[in-house]
């Protein structure tokens, strides 16, 4: 089965490389958009690789802000207009690794064909926190002094945001495995109503949220199963997951996941080193 990989990276292009290199299959292709702060060439050597390809049309990607989804959408443009087949399009980041040989991931898939991995939670009961990234005004996209001081202003003295008509919000995980024909429908649905991505734009971290909740409202959400395909451990009160070192290695190998996030091959390139040995049956 043919899967997309999109890998969404601001990091170090040697991680990237090891990453791909460990994965390569002739199923496996490998989108990469690099985040458009860095330049062009800090990456344009890893479409040497078979299979690689570098997103042309590239954004400016801000922590927590809506230019990280318009960086997925450009992305799934491309690879819808490539030309190309996939099962799967499987959304990742420069500072994931796989946990699993090849045929296990392929396995991996196999067994869901058919289905979207989307890991979700109901706002409403469930994460009531997610209410206040929909409701109020958040200016995350935009870099000027005075930012949060206008934010501040806009929700003392602005009601709350118009919620969309009738849709339910679901979130969780921003990482998701999904087929090309409902990425496509994805798009449809921004490209049909422009009050959607204005809606959004003004949202904290929409890329933890947009996908399932888009989804989980259309027509495709009884194929959805509550998942994805990595290991990571996000501790309490932090923003981010914790970067895995050598003390996670007996966790990581009891996962019955494919992929695990985050690693730092500067810091910590023990811990790859270990899964590399554990895939390759050189390590007990």
């Amino acid at each position: 089965m043919r899967i997309a990989h999109l890998i969404i990276t601001y990091t170090n292009p040697q991680q990237t490389e090891r990453m791909i290199r460990r994965m390569q299959d002739p199923e496996f292709d490998f989108y990469i958009h690099v985040d458009a702060k860095l330049p062009f060439s800090s990456h344009a050597y890893l479409e040497a690789i078979p299979n690689v390809y570098l997103i042309k049309n590239r954004i400016k990607v801000q922590w927590a802000a809506y230019s990280t989804i318009q960086a997925e959408f450009n992305s799934i443009k491309e690879i819808l207009e490539s030309g190309r087949s996939y099962e799967f399009v499987s959304l990742m980041s420069g500072q994931d690794y796989p946990i699993k040989s090849i045929p296990e991931i392929k396995q991996f898939y196999a067994a869901r064909r058919g289905k979207l991995l989307l890991k979700y939670r109901k706002f409403e009961g469930e994460w009531e926190e997610g209410m206040i990234r929909v409701s109020r005004y958040f200016l995350t996209d935009f870099k000027f002094k005075g930012q949060h001081f206008l934010e501040r202003v806009l929700n003392n003295l602005l009601p709350n945001k118009q919620l969309p008509g009738g849709m339910k919000f679901y979130g969780s995980s921003m990482f998701w495995s999904l087929s090309p024909d409902v990425l496509e429908y994805v798009l449809q649905q921004f490209a049909q109503n422009k009050k959607l991505a204005w809606f959004f734009k003004f949202c904290w971290a929409p890329d933890e949220f947009l996908f399932q909740t888009i989804i989980l409202n259309s027509p495709y959400a009884g194929r959805v199963i509550n998942e994805n395909a990595f290991y990571y451990k996000h501790l309490p009160n932090t923003p981010s997951p914790k970067v895995l070192a050598p003390e996670d290695w007996e966790d990581i190998k009891a996962s019955d996941r494919i992929l695990a996030r985050k690693f730092d091959m500067v810091k910590s390139p023990e811990i790859l080193d270990r899964i590399d040995a554990h895939i390759t049956g050189n390590n007990p």
